[in-house]
């Protein structure tokens, strides 16, 4: 996902509220994109290996309020032009705030990956760098099913909680009967010494949309004075059927100094029967300020049926 760095704002009132505000943000990309395997082709259909041209633009509308009795609430809608004309709900989300905690629901993550951190960082146009074959994304199950998740949140001092729900889609599923996917998930953060940690567990139980199953995962991120940061984490999943179980492990590390930005992030999945697969990322930004960045990013071996397919690219992310 595009970080959203700078917003226009149009604020409004009325009686019935106690405030309420628009946001309106957009980002671009401009640059070029390479795929390395002569096998394959593109997404756009070029021939894989040559050098493509490539842009984005994406709007988001970020909606909330809050009522006089202090409950907030908010929508945020992602539009860019692969969903704008398919009018699907993809980058959509509705949440309700108080001192109960927060319910969200929409395209966002389920408890498993709320509390279990990626081993991403920065940004790339072609995403080169989260994208190889065994990128730790800790995901669990979402999206597998009809992609509305409901997350429930609390948080109380340094501790966070987290259930969420997306249901199976058995009415119109030619694989049978599939459990809905329900998560749970934790995390504790905490200082030390200037080093700011922070700890997540969870897990799930549901379908990866053909199989039932469960999936638990862990990690521990911390940021480090100087500039330094980084993340380890480990998910376990169990399929039903014999020879469906795999581990993955990745881990992730940034630098920053100034307006220069260093990440590598490394992967790999053992499954249960078979050989295990391994690969890695890279991303390199320079802020040039004012919304603007120079990125590069690179995939050892971004997912494609055709095989192994090295993929780069480099250009800049605009922000608006």
């Amino acid at each position: 996902m595009k970080k959203i760095l700078l917003a226009t704002t149009m604020l409004a009132g009325t009686a019935g509220f106690a405030a309420a505000e628009v946001a309106v943000s957009g980002y671009a990309e401009i640059g070029v994109l390479s795929t390395e395997n002569a096998a394959a082709t593109t997404a756009l259909g070029n021939t894989a290996g040559d050098l493509t041209f490539h842009q984005d633009v994406e709007v988001t509308f970020t909606m909330s309020g809050e009522t006089d009795g202090g409950l907030s609430f908010g929508a945020k809608i992602d539009l860019d032009e692969t969903n704008v004309d398919l009018g699907d709900d993809d980058g959509t989300t509705v949440f309700v705030s108080g001192a109960f905690g927060t319910l969200t629901m929409g395209d966002t993550d389920g408890a498993l990956d709320w509390a279990v951190a990626d081993a991403g960082s920065l940004t790339s146009m072609g995403d080169d760098h989260t994208t190889h074959v065994a990128y730790f994304a800790a995901g669990g199950f979402d999206a597998s099913q009809d992609n509305q998740v409901v997350r429930y949140e609390y948080s109380f001092g340094d501790f966070g909680v987290a259930l969420s729900l997306e249901q199976a889609d058995n009415g119109s599923s030619a694989v049978g009967t599939l459990d809905d996917n329900v998560g749970i998930g934790a995390t504790y953060s905490m200082d030390m010494g200037g080093t700011a940690l922070r700890f997540g567990l969870g897990y799930q139980s549901g379908s990866n949309g053909t199989t039932n199953g469960d999936v638990w995962g862990v990690s521990a991120s911390a940021e480090f004075a100087g500039g330094f940061s980084g993340v380890i984490g480990y998910t376990d999943t169990s399929l039903d059927g014999v020879g469906n179980d795999s581990s993955h492990v990745g881990l992730g590390v940034t630098y920053t100094t100034g307006a220069l930005s260093l990440h590598a992030n490394y992967g790999e999945i053992d499954p249960e029967v078979g050989a295990s697969t391994d690969s890695f990322g890279l991303a390199v930004n320079y802020d040039l300020g004012g919304g603007a960045v120079v990125m590069a990013g690179y995939g050892s071996d971004v997912d494609n049926a055709a095989g192994d397919q090295n993929q780069y690219s480099i250009g800049l992310g605009l922000s608006f």
